[in-house]
């Protein structure tokens, strides 16, 4: 995956996450709202398992876009220094 591969996973694990954890914020304060207008009603477990559904899927978003980014930026250490980076070799 090339560098916009990864910039658009990061984009994607950022507004997916910023999605779900703003209707877990909502479904957690105000009982009566139906959450994402009801794409998670399937869910079971009633609204707790909405709720439940909801974190995980912001949780795993916020890792992949972490990955990405962590993935998209090289650690490159300065010209001339060949030592290593914590467990990683220098390109």
């Amino acid at each position: 995956m090339g560098k916009a591969g990864f910039a658009a996973l990061e984009a994607a694990g950022l507004a997916i996450t910023a999605l779900a954890a703003q209707a877990v914020i909502r479904g957690l304060l105000d009982q009566d709202t139906e959450l994402l207008w009801g794409t998670v009603s399937r869910a079971p477990g009633g609204r707790t398992g909405q709720l439940v559904l909801l974190g995980f899927i912001a949780l795993v978003a916020a890792v992949s876009g972490g990955w990405a980014h962590v993935r998209r930026e090289p650690h490159a250490l300065p010209d001339g220094d060949t030592r290593e980076l914590r467990g990683r070799g220098v390109a």
